[in-house]
């Protein structure tokens, strides 16, 4: 395997975080200047300049007008949305995305349970009924994506919330559904649904991986042309 050196502006990237970690920098504090940086890191002011860029586009530090660059809490997944707006992901970096959201679907399980409240439940089961009633395939996805929605809500856990909210856009678009899959699928939300209510995590793990095995099996057509 081919392994690509770093350019001088990835370089000096890291050193200045290794720099902001070792000094103990705390977040909206003001950090050197660019000549500062120049002196200390040993480089030009150009790769300076762009080493801090680098950084601010990953959301490390940020320019504030009249006083100067400061330390910011990074966003992890600013750059994701950055990239995900763009609209060059294609093919393996789609497929790999799909994927991912299909394991933690999975994964998450003994959190849903430990967390999960009735008035969850009653906004699952507002979500089951209006599928049972539409026949529209827009509709049913959206209901779809809504469903999966609140159980990464009810999970608890901010990232995965906010992971799903990422990709929401993309799975709209790029959703595996076959025109049998109501047919194929071997557990459906009302499924899930009974499983949350009266099963187990483990129940509900297994469930969730068959009610997930119509995408698994579809997802090669999906993106196959995208590769």
């Amino acid at each position: 395997m081919i392994i690509r050196e770093k350019t001088l502006a990835e370089q000096t990237e890291k050193k200045m975080l290794e720099y902001i970690s070792n000094h103990n920098f705390k977040v909206d504090e003001l950090l050197p200047t660019e000549d500062e940086f120049t002196g200390i890191l040993g480089v030009s002011r150009v790769v300076v300049r762009e080493a801090l860029s680098r950084l601010r586009m990953l959301g490390v530090v940020e320019t504030r007008r009249k006083r100067g660059t400061v330390l910011k809490s990074p966003d992890f997944f600013g750059g994701m949305q950055t990239i995900i707006d763009s609209g060059t992901l294609q093919g393996n970096a789609l497929k790999d995305l799909f994927e991912l959201r299909l394991m933690l679907e999975i994964g998450m399980s003994d959190f849903i349970f430990m967390r999960k409240t009735d008035a969850d439940l009653e906004r699952l089961q507002a979500i089951v009924d209006k599928e049972e009633l539409t026949l529209n395939t827009e509709e049913s996805i959206r209901l779809d994506i809504k469903f999966h929605s609140i159980l990464y809500e009810i999970s608890g856990n901010q990232s995965l919330k906010k992971f799903q909210q990422l990709l929401e856009p993309l799975f709209s678009i790029y959703a595996p559904r076959a025109k049998n899959w109501k047919v194929k699928q071997i557990i459906q939300h009302n499924g899930l649904l009974e499983i949350l209510r009266r099963g187990s995590p483990e129940a509900f793990r297994t469930g969730m991986r068959l009610h997930l095995s119509t995408q698994f099996e579809s997802m090669s057509d999906i993106f196959q042309d995208l590769t």
